[in-house]
């Protein structure tokens, strides 16, 4: 395989529990022509002397600090460091699998005209020290519907899963959306991708791991449905106008549909009997029949 040179861009905001572990991940890859750009978004606890014991052991990784600013602004920040031909960013409390970086860019050697590489992915539960395995959607070639229309349902993948060619953002100057404030950033920076229309090529194996905290399942459902609306009408602003209407409604309805749900397990729970929380969710039940039937 030729030697590609490959820009790491971690993104850290207080992840002082962790970061090591996610640093370590970028150390350990069997694959070793690449630079680590660590961009501490003002973290307040003891992180930047975590990043920066890296920085002095290895000189392929490097320390940028802004003032806390969110983290489209710090992958945007990381990018304009990066040097590689091709890009991957890295969340700080996610990591690599160790062949991750190797066998992505031995797609892009095999697929000249692919320009992002997906790997799938596994998830790892804080709260309960547990890795769960689940059946993700391959990606398509061309993915646009997919993430439109299922990215709530199968699709999502998350930042680190994807390797991106350096000549996608020279040809397109894609950015993260800094003036977009809410949950679902990635899914509306991939939508902003996937309306270029470059080829996609889904590797079907699990090369990283998503760290999550599912310690309130129902708090999860309800901020995920919320985030959902917000990007949706964030999103609808720059698609074509053919489609803008039909997919507003779907994703709204979808996450409405979500929302009804979760507000009704709280219900339950809250209540402390379940005769009582039957009777107090009774209205939300109501509108989820009455949306399920409009979807």
């Amino acid at each position: 395989m030729s030697q590609q040179f490959v820009s790491i861009i971690v993104t850290c905001f207080n992840q002082a529990h962790c970061i090591e572990n996610t640093l370590e991940s970028v150390r350990s890859q069997t694959y070793s022509y690449w630079e680590c750009i660590v961009v501490d978004d003002g973290s307040t606890d003891n992180s930047s002397n975590i990043i920066k014991e890296f920085v002095n052991r290895d000189d392929r990784f490097s320390y940028i600090y802004q003032t806390n600013s969110g983290v489209a602004k710090a992958r945007n920040s990381g990018f304009a460091k990066a040097k590689g031909n091709f890009i991957n960013f890295l969340d700080g409390d996610d990591t690599f699998l160790p062949q991750k970086i190797e066998l992505q860019l031995r797609v892009f050697e095999d697929h000249p005209k692919t320009m992002i590489c997906i790997c799938d992915h596994q998830h790892y539960h804080v709260s309960t020290k547990k890795i769960a395995y689940y059946t993700f959607e391959p990606i398509e070639e061309f993915p646009l519907k997919q993430f439109l229309y299922n990215w709530q349902n199968g699709v999502a993948f998350p930042p680190h899963a994807a390797m991106y060619r350096r000549t996608l953002w020279e040809s397109y100057e894609i950015p993260f959306a800094e003036n977009y404030h809410h949950r679902s950033e990635d899914w509306v920076f991939n939508i902003i991708v996937a309306l270029k229309q470059q080829p996609y090529f889904f590797l079907n194996k699990i090369l990283c791991t998503y760290h999550h905290d599912k310690a309130n399942y129902t708090a999860d459902i309800f901020n995920s449905a919320s985030s959902a609306i917000y990007a949706a009408f964030y999103i609808q602003s720059f698609l074509p106008e053919g489609i803008q209407s039909d997919f507003l409604d779907h994703t709204v309805k979808k996450s409405f549909n979500r929302y009804v749900e979760s507000k009704k397990v709280q219900l339950l729970q809250s209540s402390g009997n379940w005769r009582l929380g039957n009777i107090l969710s009774k209205p939300f039940f109501e509108l989820l029949r009455f949306f399920k039937k409009l979807t």
